[in-house]
């Protein structure tokens, strides 16, 4: 049975400082040109991008064998899947950050169900209509992202109509598609737009403007 090493090297806990802002909300999140904190980025099409980051200790580890655990669990992962017309999974990059402290592992992913199946974590990015039909349940105890206040629960009908939601367990920075209009209670906008879920224990549900 294939182990994800690297999950376990690389906690989903994240550095650096933690923004609990309220701003940002009413427009797509802006990716930061250098990733410090574990990261979900969800494209429009479905396609994700995972940026685990997290300490690195030099004296025990190097990146060379950092780089080639990443890379075998790829090639395990996809080995399973040969029906797919491409790589559920592809390695981008494995880096150290800064002074080497920390390090950073970026992978690609063709769909939530392939992150979702690879880390052994909830994905979901549709609507609230596919949800449904996977079986999920669909939190109506949202907040408004602008402000944390609870939402108009007619505009919140309206938008789970036909807009999409992101829904997941990782302990993460969310970077959405589309501006986020509602989100769980616990979790808060980052200032560039994301979605905080770093500290959550359970399953976030994010509603978007689209």
């Amino acid at each position: 049975m294939r182990q994800n090493r690297i999950k376990k090297f690389l906690t989903a806990g994240l550095s650096g400082l933690l923004i609990l802002s309220l701003t940002g909300c009413g427009q797509a999140a802006k990716l930061p040109e250098t990733v410090e904190n574990t990261s979900l980025v969800v494209e429009k099409d479905g396609k994700v991008t995972s940026y685990l980051v997290n300490t690195f200790d030099k004296d025990f580890y190097n990146l060379d064998g950092l780089t080639q655990m990443v890379e075998e669990e790829a090639e395990e992962f996809n080995a399973t899947h040969t029906e797919a017309t491409e790589n559920p999974m592809n390695v981008k990059t494995v880096q150290a950050l800064g002074d080497g402290a920390m390090v950073q592992v970026v992978q690609e992913f063709a769909d939530t169900d392939s992150y979702a199946e690879y880390n052994e974590q909830d994905l979901f990015y549709g609507t609230r209509v596919e949800a449904l039909a996977q079986g999920l349940t669909v939190n109506r105890e949202l907040v408004n992202a602008a402000d944390g206040t609870p939402a108009d629960s007619e505009k919140l009908d309206k938008a789970l109509e036909k807009n999409h939601l992101i829904i997941t367990n990782a302990s993460a920075y969310i970077y959405c598609p589309y501006p986020v209009l509602y989100i769980s209670e616990g979790v808060v906008m980052g200032e560039d737009g994301y979605v905080d879920a770093s500290q959550s224990d359970g399953v976030v549900t994010i509603l978007m403007e689209k």
